[in-house]
């Protein structure tokens, strides 16, 4: 069995019948949806990720618009950094304002990934902080991510000429700093910036992962 069949396996036993389910994007978030459309009977869905909502449609799930629903019982995702308190860093697939209401709305928000992922107490500046940000507010959120000591990169597409746009149709700044000592209260900056819709850093949202080692083959949960 790979290390991601053994996160999936793991997490599929957390999902039970008549639950309303959150699933994220990535691979191992997909192998657990076919795992749960095997195994699990009765299960709405909810996700933010586009591929993952053509993916749960084909296997016949019942999907629902994140507008329609207040409530998940549990939802599950992916990230590129984490910590043992609860908070995590993503940046990848540029989707986090609409992952971010669906962890609001769980009641548990497990993260599936590799153990390496898991940071001591600072966050590795290798990764981003994206920012979704109204195309009018552009010239003002570039300008404060440089106030505040970053270097900003926009977002292009690359099957396109020009830059990418989210679903929401916003522009994603990926955002680098030489430390992330005070992440929080960078994060607190940008969140309350006009303009900024959302940003990559999920504090304090986690409520368990699921962490394999892929030098040893074990999986273990966070707490």
């Amino acid at each position: 069995m790979s290390i991601k069949q053994a996160i999936v396996q793991q997490a599929l036993s957390l999902i039970k019948p008549g639950m309303v389910v959150g699933f994220g994007g990535g691979s191992t978030v997909a192998e657990l949806v076919k795992e749960a459309a095997n195994h699990v009977n009765d299960i709405q869905v909810v996700t933010p990720s586009p591929t993952t909502r053509q993916l749960a449609t084909v296997l016949g799930y019942t999907v629902i618009d994140p507008q329609y629903c207040d409530r998940l019982d549990i939802a599950f995702d992916g990230c590129d950094q984490l910590d043992s308190h609860g908070s995590a860093l993503k940046s990848g697939g540029g989707i986090h304002a609409n992952e971010k209401i669906i962890a609001t709305l769980a009641d548990e928000y497990w993260l599936l990934t590799v153990k390496s992922r898991l940071v001591d107490d600072t966050f590795d500046t290798k990764t981003p902080l994206v920012l979704e940000v109204l195309p009018k507010a552009l010239a003002l959120v570039m300008r404060t991510i440089t106030d505040l000591g970053g270097q900003a990169t926009i977002r292009t597409a690359s099957n396109r000429d020009g830059m990418t746009l989210t679903d929401n149709s916003n522009f994603l700044i990926d955002c680098h700093f030489p430390s992330y000592a005070h992440l929080a209260d960078l994060n607190t900056n940008f969140a309350t910036l006009a303009g900024v819709v959302e940003t990559s850093y999920f504090d304090h949202l986690v409520t368990n992962a699921i962490l394999g080692d892929e030098e040893t083959g074990q999986v273990t949960k966070l707490h």
